[in-house]
């Protein structure tokens, strides 16, 4: 997991060389324009989401390595060991999550001040 601000994002191309296509998409800001969904750019698949923060808080797992970046409100973020969480974030606007393939994580848990998120999950190629 890495857990970092978007101006950073660069400092770990040589972890992820797909990223470099992922900082072009976020430069030209089309998840920011694009509705809710599935899309895809220049060979990278991101879907763009759009919840009130709290509204599901299901163990997931990563099927294949995923950047999730925060566009619009915070939510909790954690990631999961034997149902139990390990670490706990909490991601606001900048902010990013990579999660390798496999790790199981926990997003949009329950907040005091439950708010809108938008958000955008790219798929990486790397491990």
């Amino acid at each position: 997991m890495v857990f970092d601000i978007l101006e950073n994002l660069e400092w770990y191309l040589s972890l992820y060389p797909s990223l470099q296509k992922v900082i072009s998409i976020m430069d030209r800001s089309l998840p920011y324009k694009d509705g809710p969904g599935v899309h895809q750019c220049d060979g990278i698949t991101y879907e763009v989401l759009s919840y009130p923060s709290g509204s599901d808080s299901s163990i997931r797992q990563a099927e294949r390595t995923q950047l999730h970046c925060i566009l619009e409100g915070e939510e909790l973020i954690s990631l999961e060991e034997n149902e139990v969480p390990s670490v706990v974030l909490m991601a606001t606007e900048g902010r990013f999550v990579v999660l390798r393939k496999g790790e199981f994580y926990k997003t949009s848990m329950q907040m005091a001040n439950d708010k809108l998120v938008k958000k955008v999950i790219f798929t990486l190629d790397q491990p």
